[in-house]
């Protein structure tokens, strides 16, 4: 499994990592690819992941609007390689074409009041004889999440009116053919899918994704109008979103999803919208796919290790006696609310996870001390941030959050140890 791809900072760490994750996995298939967004230093390495030998199963992802997609273009900054911009075109013909064989778009309601138990925690019968790969059928389809994919835009790679197969297919197998759809498979099969429900991810282990698309709403809100006069009731995350728009009105003269689409394959017109970013500069981390993983039946020891790569491994901190689990998190911006939701959606599941994953490379905006409070005592944090990066993460009152909280948690800075390692081991 790899959860996101990519650097802002340095791509020459980035090929020396994908290059020593090649040695490990030659000419063989991931089983499961998680795309938390399509932030550029999050998916910027795919191409050197995926086109060395290397493809994936399943690939999960949360559907981006066309208005999403180019505010993720204006955000990118310097970036120019055009694999990048081939992604945000057409995420199904760029994964397509990469042989990856699922598509997989995940939902989740956007401020819908959180349950608190589903009595998911374990629900799982016996394995049966299928193998590792992800189990597709444990999720819950989702109408909602395929009408939004169509109203935007339409699938390169599927025939007009062709219907989508939603039997329970476990990731990996062939689809057959049948009745309920005849037509010749694709290359790749598109799937829409809830977040509701956790996934058998092999016979002894599970995964629960979280997402809430706090962009959308507003988002298609305004697209859907010339109107940007910004109203008192509006937040400023949606005055930020007028500005934006209403300057990418006046450039192209449309909010036309396919003219929008088309601005992310020409040079001249990114630099226009890169020209419109300030309006939302450092405040469009609304979107990001979390994935909660970990063993099906507890308890678990886990252990983190670190250190530099010729020095061999160091540091270990173990936290025995956990459900094992791991909470990634994106560049999730985790306001008060969010942290409630999380807490509520994923159950029991946080309170004994073993390793956190600090949002956002450990920036301020996006860190909640609360997730300390949902999340174990003893939870080991990891915060992923480039050397010298510009954003001079982590800032100084996360770390601070870490080493003052719960008697002091746990925490390891990737950019200083080079690589971190998780063990986790059921008992």
């Amino acid at each position: 499994m790899v959860y996101d791809c990519g650097s802002e900072t340095s791509v020459n760490a980035l090929a020396r990592e994908i290059e020593l994750f090649h040695q490990i996995i030659h000419n063989a298939r991931l089983d499961m690819l998680v795309l938390s967004h399509l932030d550029a230093d999050h998916v910027n390495g795919l191409t050197m992941l995926l086109d060395n030998g290397l493809t994936a199963r399943n690939v999960f992802l949360p559907y981006l609007t066309p208005a999403q997609r180019v505010i993720a273009v204006a955000g990118a900054g310097d970036e120019n390689n055009p694999d990048y911009f081939e992604l945000l075109a057409d995420p199904v013909g760029f994964l397509e074409g990469r042989g990856v064989e699922n598509i997989i778009f995940i939902n989740g309601d956007e401020d819908e009041e959180e349950r608190n138990s589903e009595q998911d925690i374990f629900p799982f019968s016996p394995p049966d004889d299928s193998g590792n790969a992800p189990n597709l059928g444990d999720l819950k389809d989702d109408i909602h999440c395929k009408t939004n994919y169509h109203r935007g835009e339409g699938s390169k790679s599927t025939p007009s009116g062709a219907k989508y197969s939603q039997t329970k297919l476990q990731l990996g197998a062939s689809q057959v053919e049948g009745a309920e759809d005849s037509r010749p498979a694709p290359k790749a099969s598109l799937h829409f899918k809830s977040d509701r429900l956790p996934f058998r991810l092999a016979p002894c282990w599970q995964g629960k994704f979280f997402h809430r698309d706090d962009m959308r709403l507003p988002i298609n809100s305004i697209t859907g109008t010339s109107d940007f006069t910004i109203r008192p009731g509006d937040s400023t995350s949606v005055q930020r979103y007028k500005r934006f728009l209403a300057d990418v009105y006046r450039h192209f003269g449309t909010l036309d999803p396919n003219r929008l689409i088309a601005s992310i394959c020409d040079e001249e017109d990114r630099q226009q919208l890169r020209n419109c970013y300030h309006h939302i500069r450092g405040n469009h981390n609304d979107v990001s796919l979390v994935l909660w993983h970990g063993p099906i039946q507890p308890p678990a020891l886990a252990r983190l290790s670190s250190g530099g790569r010729t020095h061999g491994w160091r540091l270990a901190a173990g936290y025995p006696r956990c459900n094992g689990g791991t909470l990634l998190t994106g560049d999730l911006t985790c306001t008060d609310r969010v942290v409630q939701n999380m807490e509520k959606h994923f159950s029991g599941r946080l309170r004994e996870s073993a390793i956190l994953q600090v949002p956002h490379h450990g920036s301020l905006h996006s860190w909640n001390v609360k997730l300390l409070g949902v999340t174990s005592p003893a939870v080991m944090s990891i915060i992923s941030s480039g050397i010298s990066n510009g954003y001079r993460h982590p800032h100084p009152q996360v770390i601070d959050s870490l080493s003052n909280t719960n008697g002091g948690i746990r925490w390891f800075l990737s950019n200083e140890r080079n690589a971190v390692a998780m063990h986790i081991q059921t008992i």
